[in-house]
């Protein structure tokens, strides 16, 4: 009989995306086939001043064989952790450190795709959050006008984006945004239809396939933000995607190409807005998505013919092989 594979899946975190990193960890735990795998939770502490000695803790008592990272937002999707495995030389699901650091920040992330010809919104950034109206105000029209979306630069599912319709939107988005990082991003609105698109394949054999595109219909929400992703009983999700071929294959186009510019590892999920002229415009990119069973990319891989605990299992094989 063939010894499993001991996967630790890492759930919880300090960030904001605690409750979605447990909802994640707890289903990728279940759809784990069992005949193959020895999977378990290992959860880090929600106090930030404990968590690596938290993790550490649990490390050396579960010889694990791969980590299979299912945290969000800060301290998973930020290159932190998996800085840790590297130094440790345990396996890990999803990009490396510097992909994933890439990934996150995204002003940096936009900087590097601009430079690589990639298509995305005009922005600028704040960097005080004691900015005064006069000067963020004139900085807006000045570059591209109302209305705009602003967002923290690092945080994940939308958290603390605000879309600014005018001026008196301005300063309220910007405090909030403020609240999730220390700087800011303003992007020109560009209206369309949603999309996303993950990719899957490592960096270092350039072989990456691309999942179907799949649409998100946000009927209740200006757009699809926290609330939406994660609580509204209104949004449609397409997949495939009601499109051209010659646009998905647009779409699947980029996001290969993203994947590739970044560096990235094993399974990315990239986010356009498609305007009326069929121009796609990159959003960003997750180096974590989310994993649940009705989550984006499972959904893309359902469509492709992959069911949930065989998606999973891709994504492990992808970590071994690294």
């Amino acid at each position: 009989m063939c010894k499993k594979i001991r996967v630790g899946v890492l759930a919880g975190g300090f960030s904001n995306e605690r409750e979605i990193s447990l909802m994640t960890s707890g289903q990728i735990v279940k759809a784990l086939p069992k005949e193959k795998y020895e999977a378990f939770l290992i959860e880090i502490s929600k106090d930030e001043k404990s968590a690596i000695k938290n993790l550490a803790d649990k490390l050396s008592r579960k010889k694990i064989d791969v980590a299979f990272i299912g945290l969000h937002g800060r301290f998973g999707e930020d290159g932190k952790i998996q800085a840790i495995f590297d130094i440790l030389r345990i396996p890990y699901t999803g990009s490396g450190v510097l992909a994933s650091a890439l990934g996150m920040d995204k002003i940096k992330c936009m900087e590097v795709l601009r430079k690589n010809k990639i298509l995305i919104p005009q922005f600028i950034t704040f960097y005080d959050k004691k900015i005064n109206f006069l000067e963020a105000n004139n900085k807006i029209k000045k570059s591209f006008g109302y209305p705009c979306v602003i967002k923290p630069n690092e945080s994940g599912s939308s958290v603390g984006v605000n879309i600014a319709k005018n001026s008196k939107q301005l300063m309220p988005a910007i405090k909030k945004a403020f609240q999730e990082d220390k700087i800011v991003m303003a992007q020109k609105y560009i209206k369309g239809r949603e999309f996303s698109c993950g990719v899957m394949g490592n960096s270092n054999r350039n072989n990456f396939l691309a999942l179907p595109a799949i649409e998100i219909v946000a009927y209740d929400a200006e757009f699809f933000d926290y609330k939406t992703k994660y609580f509204s009983k209104t949004v449609k999700e397409i997949c495939p995607a009601s499109i051209s071929f010659k646009i998905e294959n647009k779409i699947k186009k980029i996001s290969k190409k993203v994947h590739q510019i970044l560096g990235c590892d094993g399974l990315t999920r990239s986010d356009f807005i498609l305007d009326k002229n069929g121009k796609a415009y990159f959003l960003e990119i997750n180096t974590i998505p989310g994993q649940t069973e009705a989550s984006l990319c499972p959904e893309e891989a359902k469509a492709a013919g992959i069911n949930f605990g065989k998606f999973l299992e891709m994504q492990i094989d992808m970590a071994l092989k690294k």
